[in-house]
């Protein structure tokens, strides 16, 4: 960080792109050909100052924001949208370059967590109304205070201090995701919260303030919290200042749940460092672990809250029932055939085979269930349905009866080209069950 911030221009100039610079200084002559006063605010300033790679343009124009963003829109050729209830606009230049703008405002809340009624107000009370000091700080665009930082609420002090600090004290009863935020920053800049700003979080929890949050909105918090570098070490925190319980009542933080999400962020990591084409969901990786520890009831109850898909929270369900006779069998220290292996496995998504592995204390489950990954997961058979109505046999459950077993043997070695698969198919139709 700059020993003397208050004249910008240099780090500007140093730390963020070129094609950017040109849409902030684009900006400011924009506002300044109609009088207006004009910013770049918020996580913006607070990455900058951190002297972080990434930037976004978040901009904030006083009184005049939805004017400015059509003109600008237009001056500069962009795609814009506008969200009136919000005072917001978000405009797409050339390149795929996104500016979002935001006219001063002030908020108030009709009552704890629910949406803001958002107001037109100055940029003092704009910039008093954000969630914590750090992200409270702007700079200005306009000719002559270009890069000049503007700092209301001792942002700068915390950032150089590593402290989160709230701006006042209703913060967490008007928005109870500010606590998720918290722990995300927390997480993410390596800082401590404030002591004072701890006791207001723990405070909000106490009051159960979640409660009036819908899941929709603490499911977005969530999904972001999960994407933060750390996961586990978020979690960690949630749970330190007792923010599970939202998750379910029921829902309780241990050494060996911790341990656990460390082993899940380990196989995650290793999972895509082999296949990067293929996307996990870190929701549903983290969020489906932690369900785990429940049980059956509370997984429904928690699944259906969140809006959990029928399919995964099933899977889930089933996982867990049997989980027992699974780790039982993939831990044995006796042989245990790829199709076995294969049939524990296969039809689970990706995200539960990496907590069941996550779960596992033993090394000759995880290497199985590797194994499944990299190699079983990926044979087929070539016979396939078509094959089987040639050779006579009546479309129904003996189809799969008879694949089934055809891709077992092709697991297990016994047979090797589609000539076997075929030979062995015909072995089989006598001895399946009727169709």
């Amino acid at each position: 960080m700059k020993s003397n911030p208050i004249d910008l221009t240099a780090l500007i100039s140093d730390r963020i792109e070129p094609r950017l610079q040109k849409v902030l200084h684009a900006a400011g002559r924009s506002a300044d050909a109609r009088g207006w006063k004009i910013y770049c605010v918020g996580g913006s300033v607070r990455d900058l100052l951190l002297e972080k790679n990434t930037f976004d343009l978040d901009i904030l124009v006083e009184e005049h924001g939805m004017d400015f963003a059509r003109n600008f829109a237009r001056e500069e050729r962009g795609t814009l949208k506008l969200y009136r209830r919000f005072a917001t606009a978000m405009i797409i230049l050339r390149g795929g370059i996104k500016v979002d703008i935001t006219t001063t405002r002030g908020e108030y809340y009709p009552e704890p967590g629910s949406l803001p009624q958002v107001v037109p107000g100055s940029f003092e009370e704009d910039i008093r109304r954000r969630d914590f000091t750090i992200n409270a700080m702007a700079f200005s665009l306009n000719r002559g205070e270009f890069g000049r930082l503007i700092d209301l609420t001792g942002g700068f002090s915390d950032l150089d201090a590593g402290i989160i600090r709230v701006l006042h004290g209703d913060s967490f009863r008007d928005d109870p995701t500010r606590i998720f935020r918290a722990v995300r920053f927390k997480q993410r800049l390596g800082f401590s919260i404030e002591p004072r700003t701890e006791e207001l979080m723990r405070t909000a929890v106490d009051l159960k303030l979640f409660e009036k949050v819908s899941p929709e909105r603490l499911r977005h918090e969530l999904e972001l919290i999960f994407h933060e570098p750390d996961p586990p070490g978020a979690i960690e925190s949630m749970a330190r200042y007792d923010e599970l319980r939202f998750i379910h009542p029921r829902l309780l933080y241990s050494n060996e749940l911790e341990y656990q999400f460390c082993r899940i962020r380990n196989n995650h990591n290793w999972f895509r460092e082999r296949f990067r084409e293929e996307g996990i969901s870190l929701f549903r990786l983290y969020f489906g672990a932690l369900l785990f520890s429940l049980p059956g009831d509370a997984i429904s109850e928690a699944g259906e809250k969140f809006n959990l898909s029928l399919k995964f929270l099933a899977q889930l369900k089933s996982v867990k029932s049997r989980s027992d006779e699974v780790e039982r069998i993939l831990s044995s220290r006796e042989e245990v055939a790829p199709s076995r292996v294969s049939s524990l496995l296969r039809g689970i998504d990706i995200e539960l085979v990496l907590i069941i592995m996550a779960l596992s204390d033993s090394d000759s489950a995880v290497s199985r269930i590797r194994r499944y990954l990299t190699e079983y997961r990926m044979v087929h058979g070539e016979v396939n349905g078509g094959d089987l109505k040639k050779l006579g046999i009546p479309p129904g459950p003996k189809y799969k009866q008879i694949l089934d077993q055809l891709l077992a043997a092709r697991l297990d070695g016994q047979v090797r080209t589609r000539e076997d698969e075929l030979s062995l198919a015909r072995s089989l139709v006598d001895n399946v069950g009727p169709g």
